[in-house]
């Protein structure tokens, strides 16, 4: 089934676009990582299982969403995860996140642990481990946000690292840069630092998280490594690590059917499809 695209407004007055697939019983909400949409998901999304209804948002200042000045920390971007369920009278829900969406939900987790029924992080930075901080190349980047053209000449550079090269095209890379050109540079900015930058999340609240959680690693991605899975998995104690050979930073986009069969899998184990 081809995604459809949606928006609504949260009770914060936030505008939030986000693709729907299927039509089963089962939620599944997706968050993208830094830079990109809920594009990233539209590979995966067709493939899912009948039972599952999938919601893939557009983060805050990304995608199609507004793009407000501010309200780019992790308490405000938990909150517009809370409101999105409240919204759309979701009582729990599946949680897949990417990356920087990966992120945002190990914190949503610890805040709000009785909506989740699974929590699957996938390529993910571990919040319980010392951001690597504003460093000379952190700034660089963030200074170097500014009009399309600037933006353009920093995603050529970065999207690329985003895949093993041998499972993209040119077109591909291109469709990315696309994603990410629809971000504003306040939530390109503020995300940025949010990431780099915020306190740690303390191991024993991630040690509290009861939702079975599935922790995805690529064994060719620079970002979300095999040392940062263990790290979570060491802590949440109803936790696994699956690899997915040969992928990048991106393998919900490089190999989706692989990618939703071991999501799936996970999912049938835990009786959620």
């Amino acid at each position: 089934m081809i995604p459809r695209s949606d928006k609504i407004t949260l009770s914060n007055g936030l505008a939030v676009h986000f693709m729907m697939s299927g039509a089963g019983s089962n939620p599944i909400i997706f968050l993208h990582g830094y830079s990109l949409s809920a594009q990233t998901w539209v590979n995966a999304l067709p493939v899912l299982p009948a039972a599952c209804r999938a919601y893939a948002l557009d983060i805050r200042g990304f995608g199609l969403s507004a793009k407000p000045a501010s309200g780019y920390t992790y308490e405000a971007l938990v909150g517009d995860i809370f409101a999105f369920m409240e919204a759309l009278n979701l009582t729990k829900a599946v949680f897949v996140g990417h990356s920087f969406g990966g992120c945002i939900l190990q914190h949503f987790a610890v805040r709000y642990p009785s909506r989740l029924q699974a929590l699957i992080l996938s390529n993910t930075y571990a919040c319980n481990l010392p951001p690597q901080g504003i460093t000379a190349g952190v700034q660089a980047r963030l200074d170097g946000y500014g009009t399309e053209a600037q933006n353009r000449e920093i995603f050529n550079r970065t999207v690329p690292r985003y895949f093993d090269p041998a499972n993209v095209t040119p077109q591909d890379i291109a469709y990315f840069i696309a994603s990410a050109l629809q971000a504003g540079n306040p939530a390109l900015k503020q995300t940025l630092r949010t990431m780099y930058a915020s306190p740690v999340i303390p191991s024993k609240c991630l040690a509290a998280i009861q939702a079975p959680t599935l922790i995805i690693v690529g064994t060719h991605d620079p970002y979300g490594t095999f040392d940062q899975a263990v790290a979570l998995s060491d802590c949440i104690p109803n936790s696994r690590i699956a690899v997915m050979p040969r992928c990048g930073h991106c393998p919900m986009w490089e190999k989706p059917q692989e990618y939703v069969g071991i999501l799936s899998g996970f999912l049938r184990d835990n009786g959620l499809v």
